[in-house]
């Protein structure tokens, strides 16, 4: 019976340790994200930065961050100017890919390719926080929207590699 209640005390004080982790303060206020553009010679459709946009904003919002993803344009206010960031970037590099290849070869090999750039600024002084170099490899045979989610799950995983760590 001693054995039991220990074990009891023992994961709920384990439960509460793993609760406490997760409520975490956001390192950011507010987040704006803005819509990235293409460099000269990309060809993705107008489409796929409507769903990259909206993906990076729910990503932000799911990675706790940021308290508040704002949209683009949005005053904030200027006490949380300083603990505020906008993310711009540009889509350097796509790779359509082949579906063929991917079929007969396998391992790699005819797979979509995107690289983009990613600024993170501060509202308040324009100070560059960080460039996120990310580069996402997908099927070609999968649409645009489910290339922009990884995209924009690559994005919110390194913010939070760098920007966690700093606090």
């Amino acid at each position: 019976m001693r054995i039991r209640m220990t074990m009891a005390m023992l994961v709920l004080l384990g439960l509460a340790g793993v609760s406490a982790a997760k409520d975490a303060k956001a390192v950011f206020k507010t987040a704006e994200a803005k819509h990235f553009t293409g460099a000269e010679g990309v060809e993705l459709t107008p489409a796929f930065y409507d769903y990259f946009y909206a993906e990076l904003r729910s990503e932000l919002t799911k990675s706790k961050l940021v308290s508040e993803v704002i949209g683009e344009g949005e005053a904030v206010d200027d006490a949380d100017a300083g603990k505020s960031v906008v993310i711009t970037g540009t889509v350097t590099e796509y790779k359509k890919g082949s579906a063929v290849k991917s079929a007969l070869i396998g391992f790699g090999a005819g797979l979509r390719s995107l690289k983009m750039d990613a600024d993170v600024v501060r509202r308040s002084d324009k100070q560059d926080l960080s460039v996120f170099h990310v580069h996402v490899k997908v099927d070609p045979r999968w649409n645009e929207k489910t290339m922009a989610k990884f995209a924009a799950q690559q994005i919110a995983k390194d913010m939070k590699k760098e920007f966690g760590e700093k606090k």
